[in-house]
């Protein structure tokens, strides 16, 4: 992660540039919203969502540039295991 593109305040860290994972989970809720529920696409949207946000979280949680992104990162991933779960 390039930390020069980092926006900080009195050196803590209030903004980012979106990387990847988080593009496409964007992305993805895009898609999921203006999808039939249901369809394939729909579908192949969803699972694109919930692998992004696992990739997420995991980067947050493990490489966050402070505590309230690592808070961020797992909050994620309690999305994540919820989501799954109701799958069941």
């Amino acid at each position: 992660m390039n930390r020069k593109s980092d926006f900080k305040i009195l050196g803590y860290t209030v903004g980012q540039v979106p990387n990847l994972p988080l593009i496409l989970l964007l992305a993805a809720v895009i898609v999921e919203r203006s999808t039939e529920s249901g369809s394939l696409t729909n579908r192949v949207s969803d699972s694109i969502f919930l692998m992004a946000l696992t990739i997420w979280s995991y980067l947050e949680t493990f490489q966050g540039v402070n505590l309230l992104r690592r808070a961020m990162g797992v909050a994620g991933f309690f999305i994540v295991g919820a989501r799954l779960i109701g799958e069941l």
